[in-house]
């Protein structure tokens, strides 16, 4: 069935939080930006008694995949995504002059443990928009052990109308939409190693003969840091739901990340040509058995809009 999962997304979201703020919480005429606000400001204050992690993660994407990491308040980001074409032929460069996929991606840190973001891709002329919230975060000392994020978001096609006529050659503007909505549970488990799980859920509105509207998967990604600017990273992303014509393959990625605080530049070798996340789980098809893979490579700078204050 087809659903708006925009408003359900958006309550899932306060349900996650503190559950003593709601409440506590007497006017109901309060926005959902200020119960954001309350809730952010008693964490901060948390953070005071107990410091947390803040470098689980170097940067807010690794590969593909969302990391817990969260932008700090008025911090803008702009991230360029770009993966190659499947290296095959030698005509195609192995990959460089065959088919590319390019995301080009906005986000504000709107509150400490708020981020929202903007984008558009390629793939499908898709554009999204998305959000992150940290639930949890991992102490330095004995405490919360792991950090917990939230992310969503919501993408919608530009194609023509013919790109989503169903059976009866008729068009519905709900099908260009897809949503998605994860939990990320992460550890920094030592000065080099950090790991993070994930549980996923893509809607897709509009499905042929044998597609599933709702997709459930899981994913793994690490960092490895053998320097103060170098690191390996890794992604593995499951579906466990599957089509029944045409299912979709896992997507395994490795690489390489380099980060000077402000910048982080990260490449790769993966089997998804695919860069959002709802578009990863419901559609790749590149099997690593036949040695669909592929180059890629983000580019993430970061801008913090702060008033530096005056002495």
């Amino acid at each position: 069935m087809k659903h708006n999962y925009l408003f359900g997304t958006l309550l899932l979201t306060l349900v996650l939080m503190n559950s003593s703020i709601l409440a506590q919480e007497k006017e109901t005429k309060k926005s959902f930006f200020n119960v954001f606000k309350k809730w952010s400001e008693r964490e901060e204050k948390r953070e005071e008694a107990k410091p947390t992690e803040k470098l689980t993660f170097a940067s807010p994407v690794l590969i593909n995949n969302q990391t817990v990491k969260n932008l700090n308040k008025k911090t803008l980001d702009i991230t360029i995504a770009h993966r190659f074409g499947i290296i095959d032929e030698r005509k195609d460069l192995w990959g460089l002059f065959a088919p590319a996929n390019i995301r080009l991606g906005v986000s504000y840190g709107l509150m400490k443990r708020l981020t929202v973001g903007l984008g558009v891709s390629k793939y499908k002329q898709i554009y999204d928009a998305n959000w992150k919230l940290a639930l949890l975060r991992q102490t330095k000392e004995k405490g919360m052990p792991v950090t917990v994020t939230y992310f969503g978001s919501v993408g919608r096609s530009d194609l023509p109308n013919s790109s989503f006529y169903n059976d009866k050659k008729l068009y519905d503007v709900v099908d260009r939409f897809t949503y998605f909505n994860e939990l990320m549970i992460a550890r920094k488990i030592n000065e080099h190693i950090s790991v993070q799980v994930a549980a996923k859920h893509a809607h897709l509105n509009y499905i042929t003969t044998g597609m599933e509207h709702d997709i459930f998967g899981a994913s793994l990604a690490g960092r490895y840091k053998f320097t103060k600017q170098s690191s390996a990273i890794l992604e593995f992303d499951y579906p466990i739901t599957k089509h029944s014509v045409n299912p979709q393959e896992p997507n395994l990625s490795i690489g390489y990340e380099i980060s000077t605080g402000g910048h982080q530049f990260q490449v790769f070798v993966g089997t998804s040509d695919n860069i959002l996340d709802a578009q990863i789980l419901g559609y790749n098809q590149n099997k690593l058995s036949k040695r669909e893979v592929l180059i890629g490579f983000n580019i993430i700078r970061l801008w913090s809009l702060k008033k530096q204050e005056q002495k």
